[in-house]
């Protein structure tokens, strides 16, 4: 078996041979002398392209959302932040996006069981920004949340996480009970 890279993309007899007579029968030219003359013509070969695969996407994916945040947020943030840094001790981590992802998380749970909790905010863009990666199972729900609402993936995860820190989080068996 031959294993070479000639041998895979080239066909073993890639010439065919076709005598000069037979040639003027399909063409029809009388004309052309009949010699011991061999003409060849080069043989069709079809590479097949490779067949695009769908790839499916990893579980794990993340979506990033930025969001607007005063100064005042921003430090509110940024101490839930140092709370988690503190608690984990790895330097080497974006705490601040991975916070902010817990707080949006934690808000999308809060919210699927007390909607009422999470009124409409005043939304004004600061130019400060800070990020929150869901996974997108979480991404898919704020979407959908986004149409309910009829506001931008941004407004609304920006409603969902300022809520939430200024609400904070709800005991939901305590709530039930009317306490």
């Amino acid at each position: 078996m031959n294993t070479s890279l000639n041998a895979i993309l080239r066909p073993s007899d890639p010439v065919k041979k076709m005598p000069t007579s037979d040639l003027n029968k399909q063409l029809g030219n009388q004309n052309i002398t009949e010699s011991k003359q061999v003409v060849t013509t080069p043989l069709k070969v079809e590479f097949t392209s490779h067949q695009q695969r769908t790839r499916r996407e990893r579980s794990d994916k993340k979506k990033d959302i930025k969001f607007p945040v005063t100064p005042d947020q921003r430090e509110e943030l940024r101490k839930l932040a140092k709370e988690l840094r503190i608690e984990n001790k790895d330097p080497s981590r974006k705490y601040e996006t991975i916070s902010n992802t817990n707080v949006l998380k934690k808000a999308l749970e809060q919210y699927s069981i007390f909607p009422e909790r999470f009124p409409p905010l005043v939304y004004s863009d600061t130019g400060q920004y800070m990020h929150a990666e869901p996974l997108l199972r979480d991404f898919e729900l704020i979407e959908e949340l986004a149409r309910k609402m009829n506001l931008s993936i941004r407004k609304t995860a920006y409603r969902l996480i300022m809520n939430y820190i200024y609400r904070g989080e709800v005991d939901s068996d305590a709530y039930r009970e009317g306490r």
